[in-house]
């Protein structure tokens, strides 16, 4: 099993040891999500996609451990699957190209549709424990204070983009357990990402931030991968900033959010606590 404290690598890492691929490792693409449309926006790697390249993975383990070692490896191995928030940023908030096939219940549906297939073509490969995030508070996220407040005065959160997204994650609660149920011997859970982060936002001062709707990178209000760079201004302290660019959190916030998920997800998988302190 993984320890937490480990950091995992990524699959195309070019030294990737075979004790490396045996243990986990990473198939995440920035900017990536459930809905094609949403890569082709943002020029990465497609879920369908990533699940060709999990394919050639399995059989990478099965040559170096042996079909039976490979099969155990795959059924005990924690899959975490974090995606959904630039679907609806990229596709129906920002961009709206797909506001004209859908409303907001229905590309909601859409996308935990492809969710399911998803899971479904894990769970054929061997899969069996899967952790599922929700969305966080996405009218919190800092380039969406600025999309609908001109006025640095008025910045809150978006309250109905909120509300979206805690509608998403119901349903999505819901339909985890429907698909658990559709998959013998799964574990499938819901991950509640929109607490640990609204928590930080809601009272910072609690948790030793002090900036909760503006970026630690150059103003803090658009910039994002590729305008925060070495030449762009960082704010003095990142630490006490929830978000370190106009869509990411800190390193410090991540922290918070990790530790929560370990004492509130990882339970629920009845895993050791040797692997989890």
């Amino acid at each position: 099993m993984l320890n937490l404290k480990d950091t995992v690598p990524p699959i195309f890492d070019p030294n990737l040891s075979d004790e490396e691929l045996l243990t986990g490792v990473s198939f995440a693409s920035g900017g990536s999500g459930f809905d094609d449309l949403t890569t082709a926006l943002s020029g990465a790697i497609a879920m369908s996609k990533q699940i060709k390249y999990f394919k050639v993975y399995v059989e990478r383990i099965k040559n170096i451990a042996g079909e039976n070692e490979a099969n155990r490896i795959l059924g005990n191995a924690l899959i975490i699957i974090s995606a959904g928030t630039n679907d609806f940023l990229f596709n129906f908030y920002d961009i709206p190209t797909r506001k004209s096939e859908f409303n907001i219940d229905g590309y909601q549906d859409y996308v935990q549709n492809r969710l399911q297939i998803f899971v479904k073509e894990l769970y054929d490969l061997g899969c069996r424990k899967f952790a599922v995030t929700g969305l966080p508070s996405i009218g919190c996220i800092p380039i969406q204070i600025t999309a609908k407040f001109e006025s640095l005065k008025e910045r809150k959160c978006v309250e109905d983009e909120n509300s979206d997204a805690k509608l998403y994650n119901q349903k999505l609660a819901s339909r985890l357990l429907k698909i658990q149920a559709m998959l013998p011997g799964s574990r499938v859970v819901y991950t509640n990402v929109y607490d640990p982060l609204i928590n930080l936002i809601n009272q910072p001062e609690k948790y030793g931030f002090k900036e909760t709707s503006k970026g630690c990178c150059g103003t803090g209000l658009f910039e994002v991968t590729p305008l925060c760079n070495e030449i762009t201004p960082i704010c003095g302290d990142p630490s006490k900033y929830v978000f370190w660019d106009s869509v990411h959190p800190t390193e410090v916030a991540y922290q918070y959010i990790a530790k929560y998920l370990e004492m509130n997800v990882l339970p629920k998988f009845q895993f050791h606590m040797d692997y989890i302190s």
